[in-house]
């Protein structure tokens, strides 16, 4: 399987953490807190230990006891769960770069920067419902699953993002943090945006769009084939298409950022040609979802 992270990905990704301050339900067993000795350190919980943990917080005492190992879980670090949402509708098979692979390279960082932390990564694709192609794991060697799950995502021929909405809210409603790659080229993006919005998840949409979607070179008589319904459109570019188109371009890309704002999610707009790192430790961070 060739790789679909690039040199650099990993090591950007190490640098950051999941920036989330919230609790959600079903992130650990309890709410005690115990100062470690000696240490000065509360812990918030414990948890089953898992390959690459440190070792330095296995509790001994409780591995006497039990015969199993556990980890202590400091309070500032409460294992979360990051739950990718990966559009997987025909028009994200558009452009050059492709709109989709960009966002598997995106999914593959996101989740390589929760695995890192050790919080748990997993994946879902809005097609005909909800596609739950990983459940969300932890531990470092999980990210070699999460690249397969992704390189085996492809265009689906049914996209309905509401019934996905609905099978997201029923499974995941409270439980973590979501991160939204789409295009949201289909009509339903606000409702979808406002599903979101009420699940009680920390939320960060990242709207991926091609160089030729944000400024076209076209010109002359082409002819434009809609990637969902496969219709047909002949329009002649000219200057005043393209400015028409142009304006048009700006006042979507505006509606998506004051309703995410408006929704309390975070929004960014992701060019296939863009750097990834100025994303990732730039707008992340100053949005909150990254630190």
């Amino acid at each position: 399987m060739r790789s679909i992270l690039r040199s650099g990905d990993l090591e950007l990704a190490a640098t950051l953490k999941l920036g989330s301050r919230r609790r959600y339900a079903g992130l650990g067993t309890g709410e005690q807190r115990s100062p470690e000795a000696g240490g000065g350190i509360e812990f918030a919980d414990y948890r089953p230990y898992a390959p690459g943990d440190d070792l330095r917080r296995v509790d001994w005492d409780v591995w006497r006891r039990l015969g199993r190992l556990y980890v202590r879980i400091p309070a500032e670090e409460r294992e979360l769960s990051l739950i990718i949402l990966l559009d997987a509708s025909r028009s994200m098979s558009h452009g050059e770069p492709q709109k989709m692979e960009h966002a598997k390279r995106l999914a593959c960082v996101l989740a390589a920067t929760a695995l890192c932390g050790g919080h748990r990564a997993g994946l879902c694709v809005l097609g005909p419902g909800l596609v739950e192609v990983l459940r969300p794991s932890r531990g470092k060697s999980s990210l070699e699953a999460f690249e397969r799950a992704a390189a085996s995502v492809g265009p689906l021929a049914s996209f309905e993002p509401l019934a996905a909405a609905a099978g997201f809210l029923a499974r995941y409603a409270r439980r973590g943090m979501v991160a939204l790659i789409s295009d949201l080229m289909f009509p339903q993006w606000r409702t979808l945006l406002g599903a979101l919005s009420s699940s009680g998840c920390e939320t960060q949409v990242l709207q991926v769009l091609s160089p030729d979607e944000l400024s076209p070179e076209i010109r002359g008589e082409v002819t434009f084939v809609d990637s969902e319904d496969l219709s047909e459109a002949p329009v002649h570019a000219d200057a005043t298409i393209l400015a028409r188109y142009a304006a048009e371009l700006r006042s979507f890309l505006e509606s998506v950022s004051s309703a995410s704002a408006a929704m309390g999610l975070g929004w960014s707009l992701v060019p296939t040609d863009g750097d990834l790192s100025r994303l990732f430790r730039d707008e992340l961070r100053a949005g909150g979802f990254l630190c």
